[in-house]
């Protein structure tokens, strides 16, 4: 357990998704983008690309025919995602999840507590608990719509008060072991406002709030999509946005350790949270992100072509030294303070001498370039005495490395491992290395 009572500290473990199927609604059946047999290959491979960082994996679409299929039921492993030596998907999900702990990754599940379909083996139960959103006449009312069919939501008042979410809560963990995990991703955990019997947004926030709180004591950090700070009202609206420019407070702040979006939030508060109390995601923002960086998701990488062909791996490997390791070294050191541009960039100052200027991208301690939008070179906080050097250009470059001296062995960083490339030497901080564009080296001792 972190000091905050989660039980990872997502300023220090990547947050990734991977996306496995999604429903052919046409013909009842599913489409296949990546089985559980392929999706350990691939957390191979990230493994080797990432040195072996602590990771966390949602599986998208594990369930029923994929990804929005069926909620708000989650009690079936896709069958079109196992191995043929398996006796079934669930013996193949369960393989997947302790054979991924071998390359450092933890795999959890993408879920959804929010939305209801008219095909669920639910739909029934939850209409008769009045558990679904309704309209002024008392009528089950669809606020979205995905896989080409109308989406219902939960009213979390009811399902609560009825004991619904408890029962489909200790359902899914009879499938899958999710309170030893850990972790699990809840998408889209907007609260509605209910027309009949009237439930304003303040009142389901409180329950989504004892959701929240169930599922901490029993030892699972829930992490979601969006900061969600929903309106006060909204009788027309439902108040189910919460990408809007109001800022309502963050009901879940404590409650929800890590987002996949950063989104809609202040400068003062990106100071006021550390990473590791409220942090993990990416800025929607790119004045934000350019000086905040974050957490990388994988998921656009790993679809269709780019997955099956292995093109994924250098956009991967790009993202991973320009955007992912310089959000967990950031992490190390103290936000002090944001400075905004009339060109609508930010300056960020951190402690131990350290600027995050967004206009060119660049990393600078005690006046030393360690990162600018065409290279990086910065330590692994995870290693002792290494790290990752990075650039889009082929040619000869010189480094700084703080406080370096003497030799470091040099290892080209692929998706198979590590490749021995030679020992360059640092002197008074600063090695020079021959770079053949777009790779990466890690040097240590």
């Amino acid at each position: 357990m972190t000091e905050y009572g989660y039980s990872f500290d997502y300023s220090k473990t990547m947050m990734m998704k991977l996306f496995l199927s999604s429903p052919n609604v046409r013909e009842n059946s599913t489409y296949v983008n990546c089985t559980f047999a392929e999706a350990l290959e691939v957390i191979r491979q990230t493994d080797a690309l990432t040195l072996g960082v602590p990771k966390i994996l949602y599986l998208v679409g594990w369930q029923y025919h994929g990804h929005d299929d069926k909620y708000p039921a989650f009690f079936e492993v896709n069958p079109a995602l196992k191995r043929d030596c398996d006796g079934d998907a669930r013996d193949s999900l369960l393989w997947l999840i302790e054979e991924a702990k071998q390359y450092h990754t933890t795999v959890s599940l993408h879920i959804n507590f929010c939305d209801i379909y008219e095909d669920s083996p639910l739909w029934q139960t939850y209409v008769a608990a009045n558990a679904v959103i309704r309209d002024r006449e008392g009528n089950p009312d669809p606020i979205e719509r995905y896989n080409d069919k109308p989406c219902y939501k939960v009213s979390f008042k009811e399902e609560w008060e009825s004991g619904l979410f408890v029962q489909r809560w200790n359902r899914l963990c009879d499938l899958v072991p999710l309170r030893k995990i850990g972790t699990v991703h809840v998408d889209n955990f907007l609260c509605c406002y209910n027309n009949c019997p009237e439930v304003d947004i303040s009142e389901m926030q409180d329950y989504r709030d004892k959701i929240l709180d169930y599922l901490r004591l029993q030892g699972v950090d829930v992490t979601s999509e969006f900061t969600y700070r929903e309106g006060p009202a909204g009788r027309e609206t439902y108040s189910h946005f919460c990408m809007g420019t109001t800022m309502y407070p963050i009901r879940c702040l404590g409650k929800i350790p890590a987002l996949w979006w950063f989104d809609n939030l202040r400068d003062e508060e990106y100071l006021a949270y550390p990473p590791a109390y409220f942090g993990g995601g990416l800025p929607h923002d790119s004045a934000f992100a350019d000086v905040f960086y974050g957490n990388i998701h994988g998921e656009e990488l790993w679809i269709g072509d780019k997955l099956q062909s292995g093109a994924w791996e250098s956009e991967y490997l790009r993202q991973f030294a320009m955007i992912e390791l310089p959000y967990f070294w950031l992490c190390r050191h103290k936000r002090l303070s944001v400075v905004n541009h009339a060109d609508g960039t930010k300056t960020v100052y951190c402690s131990d001498g350290i600027v995050c200027r967004g206009r060119d991208k660049s990393i600078m301690q005690n006046g030393q370039m360690l990162k600018n939008d065409r290279f990086v070179c910065l330590p692994v906080p995870w290693m002792e005495d290494a790290y990752l050097a990075y650039a889009d250009d082929e040619g000869e470059r010189t480094l700084n490395l703080p406080g370096a001296n003497g030799g470091y062995r040099m290892q080209r960083i692929t998706a198979d491992g590590l490749c021995d490339a030679g020992e360059v030497t640092a002197a008074d901080g600063k090695v020079t290395v021959t770079f053949a564009g777009a790779d990466a080296y890690l040097l240590r001792r």
